[in-house]
């Protein structure tokens, strides 16, 4: 790793950017096969994103539009999205993914009541792809690695439909592969992480050693070392070895797993009182011994803001989330497709376009020093620059 010595002049804010992380409400027509009814959008500063030829922006949960361009140069597409079998009140992939569709539909990028089909199970996704294409649509969005197969059968079949998947790898000309460097995020919370612990001890763990979970943990631990380096400490991290590339894994996605809380007792025994589970509600349990245990600790969120995404109950032991911009992404790319600049590919959301970052630290706020926040602000900006530097999991292929 490339570091530089922390510059004198600090950034007094922790946020670079504010991504979208829980479902809007939305209408439907007969055309919409379930609809989500009441859901609400949440965010955490201010963001502005280009997609098309229109900019939105959202600031701390209110959203306006502005056009940038002649309504006429844009061509609405009639929208279909398919969520995973966590269905659309996931507060988390399908949820934000869902935000995006709204999003561009506020903007004119999709046509108003886009299709919505929430998958039970994964027996649903073929017949609702199936169904997308009867009703007509012209693009179609696939929340998650789970229906990679699906979506590639359906786009080869169908070449004049452009596809959209969250957080897979593309090659084909008509899907988009929403792909997220998050390391780049990461590396700033295991620093922040490194500077709140109380007894120099955190750690991580993850569902599976796949791409999109040990990214998380191998930039989280490469901040800590970074902080070790800034600041002459010996702050160590259990569960994630960068060398080797490997770490600990409860081998299941499933938090009412007994293995998933016993992987995070385990850490705690040795000392751990800062977390980063990396798996969806693989943290729920973790967050539970804690307060079992009446540990002064905290843990470390992904994808959506955790304090909003998890349980009420663990809210006040989320010192921050790294976030990726699933709902930003999805729009770009309605709006690429009603702008008639869509490609297919990887598309990598990364902290210089602002689809990766770092939430507020709500509950953990006045607990972290202005000096620290100014350093962890620093870092992002210094990572966006290219001044910090380190060799990053390759995303996008």
């Amino acid at each position: 790793m490339t570091g530089l010595k922390k510059r004198g002049s600090l950034f007094v804010l922790l946020l670079a950017f504010a991504l979208i992380v829980a479902a809007c409400s939305s209408d439907s027509d007969d055309t919409t096969t379930t609809a989500a009814g009441g859901d609400e959008t949440t965010t955490t500063a201010e963001t502005t994103t280009t997609a098309g030829t229109e900019e939105t922006t959202t600031t701390a949960g209110t959203e306006e539009t502005t056009t940038t361009a002649a309504a006429a140069d844009l061509t609405a597409v009639k929208t279909c999205f398919v969520t995973d079998d966590a269905g659309v009140d996931d507060r988390s992939f399908n949820a934000s993914g869902w935000v995006g569709v709204q999003d561009a539909v506020t903007a004119g990028f999709a046509q108003e009541d886009p299709i919505l089909l929430e998958s039970q199970s994964e027996a649903d996704y073929q017949p609702f792809v199936e169904q997308c294409l009867s009703q007509g649509a012209e693009h179609i969005i696939t929340s998650g690695f789970k229906l990679a197969g699906t979506t590639k059968e359906f786009a080869e079949a169908n070449p004049d439909v452009n596809f959209t998947i969250i957080d897979y790898f593309s090659e084909a000309p008509n899907i988009r592969g929403l792909e997220y460097q998050t390391d780049e995020a990461a590396f700033p919370a295991g620093y922040l992480a490194a500077g709140t612990s109380q007894t120099g001890i955190i750690a991580t763990y993850g569902g599976a050693n796949i791409p999109t979970v040990a990214i998380f943990m191998d930039g989280y631990t490469r901040g800590v070392d970074y902080y070790n380096e800034q600041n002459g400490t010996d702050v160590k991290v259990l569960g994630w070895d960068v060398e080797a590339q490997d770490g600990v894994f409860t081998g299941v996605f499933d938090p009412a797993d007994p293995s998933v809380r016993a992987t995070c007792e385990s850490q705690l025994d040795e000392g751990a009182d800062i977390i980063l589970p990396v798996g969806g509600a693989i943290n729920n349990p973790c967050g539970t011994a804690i307060q079992d245990r009446g540990i002064d600790g905290a843990m470390v969120g992904v994808d959506a803001d955790a304090f909003f995404a998890m349980p009420e109950a663990l809210q006040d032991l989320w010192l921050v989330t790294i976030e990726k911009g699933i709902a930003i992404q999805v729009t770009r790319s309605l709006g690429d497709d009603a702008a008639g600049t869509w490609t297919g590919g990887s598309n990598v959301g990364n902290l210089e376009n602002e689809a990766v970052g770092l939430s507020e630290l709500h509950s953990w706020d006045t607990r972290v020093s202005d000096d620290l926040k100014a350093e962890v602000a620093q870092i992002l900006e210094d990572i966006k620059n290219g001044d910090i530097t380190w060799d990053k999991f390759v995303v996008g292929g």
